[in-house]
């Protein structure tokens, strides 16, 4: 598998009923070399798991449950795991436009 361009990291807490508008947002981006990295605290009091799975036939998706009770923790677990060459973070109660990523690819790839 080669190294995705982006990873896209979602710190996550009690968010399982807004993740789904920032998945879709990442779904429809132009540019499509990416993984998404979804950190949520495990102790959330909503079900994340069945949040994401019905997206798991359409992208790969990596949800990592850890519990360090800050945003900030989960980002920074989130970078830590990522495969990609640049971080892009997205948090879990917003969504992108779907040029997003293809105009950050556009501005780090020019000469």
């Amino acid at each position: 598998m080669s190294t995705p361009f982006f990873s896209i990291v979602i710190p996550t807490y009690d968010r399982a009923k807004t993740i789904g508008r920032a998945i879709d947002s990442c779904l429809i981006q132009t540019f499509q070399d990416y993984e998404i990295v979804i950190v949520d605290d495990d102790k959330s009091s909503d079900d994340m798991t069945a949040a994401v799975a019905s997206y798991r036939d359409r992208c790969e998706i990596n949800l990592i449950l850890d519990h360090k009770g800050k945003a900030a923790a989960a980002r920074n677990t989130g970078v830590r795991l990522a495969k990609g060459q640049y971080i892009a973070f997205l948090d879990a109660d917003d969504a992108w436009l779907p040029e997003k990523l293809e105009i950050c690819h556009q501005r780090l790839t020019a000469e």
